[in-house]
């Protein structure tokens, strides 16, 4: 044991100068393979291993390697050991021709102090690769012969339903052309669009129903003339076309001064509606019979005011009415009904 000892201190003295004796940076450069075909891509690593004091300058993204393309790169973290580190930069890198290629040297600059500006050069060794071709031996030069032009199969499908747009569009067309032409004849697509009913039909029906409800016995006086004055200002707006819902009773008593010539009819409907207000406003209880003088007097208006005939100018009853309350004369020529306005011009018109 002693005679081991004793060598091996006598060789400690050797391990400290080879350690002196190595380099202060080694530059290695390594591939996965040599040889590959043409489009596989190859790992180019470069080592750098360094003393610890020397500093350099780490290869980057935009290596140039000559003619191969760098796809993908991956620089491993420093590892420290005995005083050195120890850096590895991988590229995979490829190429699309065949032949043989030379990943040049790759010079790396370091400066043996942080503080140095000094620099100096070393060089990690170019690398040889072979890419061979996809083809193999004679297939690599033989020409072939252009292929024919291919046939085209006929598509049933296809056709098929061109023809069945066709026919389509063509029976849309036919519709509406028909449609055009009836809506030209007879002034309508389907059906005649429902007559307007009278504004004195109207009138008188809502009253009707008025003076059937229970609102006099329940003591509603309040909604009983509101509906009472819509009643009458509905009316007025469908036979004299003017807003009486949006209007006050004086507006709607000062444009009856050009539409009723007649004083006692305008007194009726002031009556009418002065009543309505006083109720609705100022809540004022009128009496039974005042109240019932209220109604009748609503009807008396309607029925004056209403759009007067012919055949009732003559004495005649007039002809048998709809249900809708529109007689045959408030008809045009075409067979669709008037409203109250195109009766009054009708009559007008014939006298």
């Amino acid at each position: 044991m002693k005679f081991i000892g004793k060598i091996f201190l006598l060789l400690i003295p050797f391990i400290a100068f080879a350690q002196e004796q190595r380099p202060l940076i080694e530059v290695q450069s390594i591939v996965d393979t040599s040889v590959i075909t043409i489009g596989d891509r190859i790992v180019y690593s470069i080592i750098i291993d360094r003393a610890e004091h020397i500093r350099i300058e780490k290869p980057g993204e935009g290596l140039n390697l000559g003619m191969f393309e760098i796809k993908d790169y991956n620089f491993h973290e420093p590892e420290k050991y005995d005083g050195r580190i120890r850096e590895q930069f991988d590229f995979n890198i490829s190429v699309f021709d065949t032949g043989k290629f030379v990943i040049p040297a790759y010079p790396v600059a370091y400066f043996l102090s942080d503080t140095s500006r000094k620099f100096h050069l070393i060089e990690a060794s170019p690398i040889d690769i072979y890419v061979k071709s996809l083809l193999s031996g004679d297939e690599e030069h033989e020409l072939k012969d252009i292929k024919g032009p291919l046939e085209i199969p006929f598509n049933y499908i296809f056709w098929v339903s061109i023809a069945a747009t066709i026919i389509l569009a063509l029976l849309i067309l036919y519709i509406i052309y028909n449609l055009w032409k009836k809506r030209k004849e007879q002034g309508y697509l389907f059906s005649p669009p429902p007559p307007p009913v009278p504004a004195h039909v109207a009138a008188l029906k809502a009253l009707e129903e008025l003076f059937a409800s229970d609102l006099l016995e329940r003591d509603r006086l309040k909604e009983y003339f509101s509906r009472l004055s819509d009643i009458i200002r509905i009316y007025i707006e469908g036979r004299y076309e003017i807003s009486a819902l949006e209007e006050t009773t004086m507006e709607i008593l000062r444009d009856m001064d050009r539409m009723i010539p007649e004083p006692e009819i305008r007194r009726n409907l002031l009556e009418i509606l002065s009543l309505s207000d006083l109720v609705k406003f100022a809540k004022h209880h009128p009496d039974r019979e005042t109240i019932d003088q209220a109604g009748k007097s609503a009807v008396d208006f309607v029925e004056c005011t209403r759009p007067v005939y012919e055949s009732e100018k003559n004495g005649q009853l007039p002809d048998k009415q709809d249900e809708t309350g529109v007689t045959a004369e408030d008809t045009d020529d075409t067979g669709s009904k008037l409203s109250v306005n195109k009766v009054d011009e009708k009559i007008k018109t014939e006298d």
